[in-house]
């Protein structure tokens, strides 16, 4: 028995209803199990290979940061109680006992009374010292006789070292185990390893992850009119390109990007193959109504279909569609239609979320709010994605009204085959199926690209 909104007939017959966005994710993320993740060696990965992978299981600390009490500044390890009577005007002097560098062995000798020892940043503290004072707070020589201070380490170790002021006991040292301490849990399941997190889990002293698969992604796109390079009587495929940055934005490996000519067996043949390869099939183009339209088909051979028609502007055809009980091969479809904007919209709202629930994320991703400078239309009944670019100011931040939303206009044309706009677009801005027009000053959802946080250069900038 098919679910409510699946295609009765995808070759002709009574038109389908179209169905709200939210439903149909709702209904196709409901089928989602994150991929198994895997215990892998930290090792075995340049960090190439680990940027962007996401947590499978939390990440614990395996050992203590800093591992043991160390500087913080360059300066001079000494004994607190050795400067309590320094001032400007009664300094103290403190034999020099030696050298510590970051990465070495602390002197198994304990400072004594009278001492200090060079001591670098990330040095641990030697034994009997419990301050650190920063080499700007010393002196080579007594500073009565009017000698500055020092500005950095001098080079050859000194004999003595003036000091013109007490030190409170600990300054300047990092304590072992103040930043994680072995067992604290550093980043839930779910966490991206971004260049921050990468600090941490080097960090942290694990010698393993335990990591989501990347989903991988293969698309198809279909035409006889597709070429790889521009012709008379050809357009370039711009949607799988598109659609691949799309997928590796989010982590996802793209396994295939191939192309198909309006032929029913070359389409199921496509088909058949790459579901083999992939956990998330994505194909563009002929899943429409036309006579040349044979990408429905060849999904339906392989997938249940959950959708054949959205209310949205742009990318009302679109097929969304299951695994069935094979095992093995693609878990979804999503099947977009040609238009290059309807293509990257649905990429958006649909091939997006997908990848971030196969990864054991969220799966949806940041919403901000925004005002329009303009008047827009919008189609009551379908929910529409505007592409829209934000205000911003001659060095490139963006601009906001009081209420701190950004301030949005249109990119440009707002056709599903207007590929212009989408190199000034900021956001996708959102417009709810009850809608329709809004006004200029009206408040609108965004649904942003990673361009948007980023300052950019403006044609005045």
């Amino acid at each position: 028995m098919r679910e409510s909104g699946d295609p009765q007939n995808l070759a002709g017959g009574a038109e389908l209803p179209l169905e709200r966005i939210d439903d149909l994710l709702s209904r196709l993320l409901g089928r989602v199990k994150a991929l198994p993740g895997e215990l892998l060696p930290l090792d075995q990965f340049a960090v190439e290979g680990l940027f962007g992978r996401v947590l499978a299981a939390p990440l614990r600390a395996a050992v203590p940061h800093p591992p043991s009490d160390v500087s913080a500044m360059d300066g001079w390890a000494v004994r607190a109680v050795d400067l309590n009577r320094a001032s400007s005007g009664e300094p103290v002097s403190l034999r020099c006992a030696g050298d510590v560098a970051a990465g070495g062995a602390a002197p198994s000798v304990e400072l004594s009374a009278g001492e200090c020892r060079r001591i670098a940043t990330g040095a641990t503290i030697p034994r009997g010292a419990d301050t650190v004072v920063p080499v700007e707070r010393s002196y080579l020589e007594d500073p009565r006789s009017g000698a500055t201070s020092l500005q950095r380490s001098p080079s050859a170790l000194p004999g003595k070292v003036w000091f013109a002021a007490s030190q409170t006991v600990g300054s300047h040292i990092r304590r072992r185990g103040e930043d994680m301490q072995v067992g604290d849990t550093l980043a839930e399941v779910g966490a991206v390893a971004d260049a921050a997190l990468l600090s941490v889990i080097y960090t942290s002293g694990v010698s393993e992850l335990f990591l989501s698969p990347r989903p991988r992604v293969a698309i198809l796109t279909s035409g006889d009119e597709l070429t790889g390079a521009a012709g008379s009587s050809q357009v370039r495929d711009s949607n799988g390109p598109a659609l691949a940055a799309l997928a590796l934005s989010e982590g996802a490996s793209v396994v295939a990007v191939e192309q198909v000519g309006d032929d029913a067996d070359a389409t199921r043949a496509a088909v058949a193959r790459l579901s083999a390869i992939c956990d998330l099939l994505v194909t563009t183009g002929g899943v429409s109504v036309g006579a040349h339209d044979h990408v429905g088909a060849a999904l339906e051979s392989h997938f249940e279909l959950l959708a054949w028609r959205a209310a949205i502007q742009p990318g009302k055809p679109l097929l969304l569609g299951a695994r069935r009980a094979d095992p093995t091969g693609a878990q979804f479809a999503v099947g977009v239609p040609g238009n290059p904007v309807s293509a990257f919209v649905i990429g958006m709202e649909v091939l997006l979320p997908l990848i971030r629930a196969l990864s054991g994320r969220p799966a949806y991703g940041v919403e901000l709010e925004g005002v329009l400078e303009e008047a827009v239309q919008s189609p009551v009944g379908r929910r529409s994605f505007l592409r829209l670019t934000a205000l911003r100011t001659p060095n490139g931040d963006l601009v906001r009204d009081d209420a701190g939303r950004i301030r949005v206009r249109l990119a440009g044309g707002q056709g599903s085959h207007q590929t212009a706009p989408l190199a000034a677009c900021d956001a996708l801005g959102v417009v709810a199926e009850e809608v329709g027009d809004l006004q200029a000053g009206s408040g609108i959802r965004l649904h942003p690209l990673s361009r948007a946080t980023r300052r950019v250069a403006t044609p005045n900038g």
